[in-house]
């Protein structure tokens, strides 16, 4: 059984924590520094498997968290084009708006948006229902593809169905609206350390679901 309280505080329990949040914050901002960030994530899932202590790893292997950091954030690239193209679907009613009677055009509009609309709300939710699955597979593997592959992720949370739903509901839902909330109340200043965190507990959670999967 997952200790579902643990990926909210082991983080803390780092003599050394305010130094590597500090780091990984600063990272988050320049954007580009993010890579890394994703990499070190995903060798904290590792070490979770596999018991390893310190859970929280020094910002050293500076190497293998480009590579790793890298493969994840192509990977999760790849999973959010599917929600780029719907957005541009929305506005091709508009780009033929002037071949069209505006009646017609309000009509199509109107239909497109709500096919949009359920698209986006049940593929986001899927996406993020898998992100712990993308980060078991790629901790486990190392592949890009296997990652990516809808097939091996789904074989991956099958077993554990009911722990990954648990998780979503935990973090996908309840702490991501959180992050949003606050990064909208600070005017979004603090919102990459504010993903840091929530990006550390789902690390967590990602490596008790790979340790309970072997």
């Amino acid at each position: 059984m997952l200790d579902y309280g643990a990926p909210f505080v082991y983080f803390f329990k780092d003599k050394g924590w305010l130094r590597k949040f500090a780091i990984a914050s600063l990272l988050t901002y320049t954007v580009i520094g993010a890579a890394p960030v994703l990499g070190w994530t995903v060798e904290i899932v590792r070490r979770v498997a596999s018991s390893e202590e310190p859970v929280v790893p020094e910002f050293s292997n500076w190497k293998t968290y480009w590579r790793l950091g890298g493969q994840f954030a192509f990977i999760n690239a790849v999973w959010l084009l599917p929600i780029a193209l719907a957005a541009i679907v929305l506005y091709l009613p508009l780009i033929f708006a002037n071949a069209i009677k505006p009646e017609v055009v309000l009509v199509v509009f109107g239909g497109t948006l709500c096919c949009v609309f359920v698209f986006l709300l049940v593929y986001s939710a899927a996406y993020i229902f898998f992100i712990p699955a993308m980060l078991v597979v790629l901790a486990e593997t190392g592949s890009t593809w296997q990652s990516l592959n809808p097939a091996r992720l789904w074989r991956a949370v099958r077993p554990q169905f009911f722990e990954y739903l648990i998780v979503f509901l935990l973090v996908g839902v309840a702490l991501l609206n959180v992050v949003l909330l606050l990064g909208a109340l600070t005017l979004f200043l603090l919102l990459p350390p504010l993903l840091v965190y929530a990006g550390l507990v789902t690390a967590h959670y990602a490596g008790q679901l790979y340790r309970f999967s072997t």
